[in-house]
């Protein structure tokens, strides 16, 4: 039996797989809520039915580099995302009512179009609707009369072509610099002399008394780096303060907090934590205010191989560390 057909609409029917639901089912658990779990199910079928309609039509597609397929992105942010080697990213949705599509403000930018499938009651059957190249101007809000073809598809495709070079900067994922958590849990050379340090020694040459930073589980591990914001003719410095926690053979909690040096009591006022995609997105941030001691992202779960990436910013000046797990 085919897996696809198309009709005389160009409404591309994809004939879903076990495999398909098995992809959904898995990724849909990350979610925090039954609500969220069931939406991610969905738009992980449509996403699965779209990379086969691209690679009938001859397209490579690059699933690992999805961002909805890392768990610290989706996490913080609503994103189902498709990676087309040597064009960008393609936005997929499931289309699950007759009305207007919503699509996140997460997703309004950073993609070169959005594609709309919609999932029958059974799972069995998935049908590309048609495409948009945008929905920033229009808020999100997407009518189905609205839709693009798909007959211009690949022709819109065609006109999207980035070159190698720039799909290799945006795509690369370890490069010099690049923070390998997991090597903080070994005592090897490798950690010998790097701007990392134990927490409990850094915070311990601090004037002001701040050990109540690393009171937590005994398995969990605390690293502190100095980051000085040199900003026009003066420079701020500040200790970012990662605490990381096994919770299995492949999973981390990990926890980013930023506390004050130097005999200060207190953070700058207006000292920004986010935490980014690799297309430095930010997925979430948190602001220090007057009288701040400290600010932190929220805890989060991260499995082995993930990738992201912190910016602290204070004025004009800012700095991005980049982790792997």
């Amino acid at each position: 039996m085919n897996t696809w057909e198309i009709t005389e609409n160009f409404i591309f029917t994809v004939h879903l797989k076990s495999v398909h639901r098995e992809i959904a089912k898995q990724l849909s658990k990350k979610k925090l809520t039954k609500l969220k779990a069931k939406e991610f199910y969905y738009n992980v079928l449509a996403t699965c039915a779209i990379k086969d309609y691209l690679e009938i039509l001859g397209y490579e597609t690059d699933w690992n580099n999805s961002d909805f397929n890392n768990p610290v992105i989706s996490t913080f942010a609503d994103v189902v995302d498709l990676e087309v080697k040597n064009h960008g990213k393609l936005e997929c949705r499931a289309v699950f009512f007759d009305g207007d599509i919503d699509v996140p403000e997460d997703v309004w930018s950073n993609r070169i179009g959005y594609v709309f499938a919609h999932i029958d009651e059974s799972f069995q059957e998935a049908k590309i609707l048609g495409f948009v190249s945008s929905v920033e101007e229009t808020q999100g809000i997407v009518s189905l009369n609205q839709l693009r073809s798909l007959e211009d598809f690949p022709e819109y495709l065609s006109q999207k072509e980035q070159s190698e070079i720039v799909r290799q900067t945006l795509s690369e994922s370890i490069k010099e610099g690049v923070v390998i958590i997991r090597h903080w849990f070994k005592e090897t050379k490798e950690n010998i002399g790097r701007e990392w340090q134990n927490a409990e020694e850094l915070l311990m040459r601090q004037p002001q008394n701040l050990s109540y930073m690393t009171r937590n589980s005994s398995e969990a591990i605390n690293k502190a780096k100095l980051i000085d914001l040199k900003m026009n003719l003066a420079s701020q410095a500040v200790m970012l303060l990662m605490t990381v926690t096994p919770q299995s053979e492949q999973k981390l909690k990990i926890r980013a907090r930023l506390c004050p040096v130097s005999g200060e009591k207190y953070l700058p006022s207006g000292l920004k934590l986010e935490i980014l995609s690799q297309l430095e997105e930010s997925l979430k941030e948190v602001k220090s205010e007057l009288r701040d001691y400290f600010i932190q992202l929220p805890e989060f779960t991260s499995e082995s191989g993930d990738k992201f990436k912190l910016r602290i910013t204070l004025g004009d000046a800012n700095i991005t560390e980049e982790f792997i797990v």
